[in-house]
């Protein structure tokens, strides 16, 4: 009981640690719906791996008829002069199945007579499948940008003159004096005219009293 269940954590380990894209390796096939042939235009093949994200473990699968053309792995120099001596290694039976088991490089041409001058040729990225993903930049912010603001001139900024007040219209209010206002009546007067008035009176009874 105890052997089992040391089994089983044995292999439940391993599933939890083996790279994901070993257990299903991705296949691509070779210029898709043109397979392996002379194509039409000379990037047709360069065109189509920039499109792929190839990891070790991946398959390329070259569609081909056998005696037409072949697979012919060679160095980088070779590629790029389409020479077919010394290479790495050739396929003449299609289709071929390639795995790309380490990261890095890899650079295949058809070794007929004028193929590889004239487009029939593969140059792969290879990564490893720790790698991580290429990123993009982000995308440019399309917030404006505050103005700056003018640069000093190290010189106080000048006044401006002050606004003459508008003369007063011919059809408005007048601005002349108000007229004094009447003085008081003279209180002294008064009292003075009282006054003489009292004393006649109070003449007038002593008089009748004597």
């Amino acid at each position: 009981m105890a052997a089992k269940s040391i089994l089983a954590a044995v292999f439940l380990l391993l599933a939890v640690v083996a790279p994901p894209r070993l257990a299903s390796a991705a296949t691509y096939t070779v210029g898709d719906s043109i397979g392996w042939n002379i194509p039409s235009e000379p990037t047709s093949y360069s065109d189509w791996a920039a499109t792929k994200t190839f990891l070790a473990g991946d398959i390329l699968l070259f569609n081909f008829t056998t005696g037409l053309h072949d697979v012919t792995e060679v160095t980088k120099a070779s590629f790029d002069t389409c020479a077919a001596t010394n290479p790495i290694s050739s396929t003449k039976s299609g289709p071929a199945r390639i795995t790309l088991t380490d990261a890095g490089s890899r650079h295949f041409i058809c070794s007929f007579a004028g193929h590889c001058g004239t487009g029939q040729k593969l140059s792969v990225t290879v990564r490893s499948q720790s790698s991580p993903p290429p990123t993009t930049a982000p995308p440019p912010s399309n917030k404006p940008k505050k103005p700056s603001p003018p640069p000093h001139s190290g010189h106080p900024p000048k006044a401006s003159p002050p606004t003459a007040t508008p003369p007063p219209s011919d059809n408005g209010p007048s601005a002349q004096t108000p007229p004094a206002a009447p003085p008081p009546r003279n209180s002294a007067t008064s009292l003075g005219g009282f006054g003489v008035f009292f004393s006649a009176g109070l003449t007038v009874a002593v008089a009748l009293i004597y």
